[in-house]
């Protein structure tokens, strides 16, 4: 009898691997993202822990003036890259 393994992809993407000029594309669409600021957005409370938000700026054939800066998750920025829905193009390195 033969046996059917399912191996599952590992995980690439880190949140240390986001960093401010890295940019992104959308896999479906062709948009490019710039990554621009990130903040935490419980960072004025005592009791909450962190939630990283990125501000990306848009561009492209999907984008246009009511989604070109947006805010992300920085959790769901990771959850699209490692699930090849967008995808890593260059990082600034400076």
């Amino acid at each position: 009898m033969a046996k059917l393994l399912t191996v599952m992809p590992q995980k690439k993407f880190k949140t240390e691997d986001l960093k401010i000029g890295t940019l992104i594309r959308d896999v479906q669409t062709g948009d490019l993202a710039l990554l621009v600021q990130r903040v935490n957005l419980f960072d004025s409370t005592d009791n909450e822990d962190s939630l990283w938000i990125w501000e990306l700026i848009w561009t492209g054939p999907a984008t246009d003036c009511h989604n070109r800066n947006t805010p992300y998750i920085e959790e769901s920025i990771i959850d699209l890259l490692n699930s090849s829905v967008w995808e890593v193009i260059s990082v600034d390195e400076s």
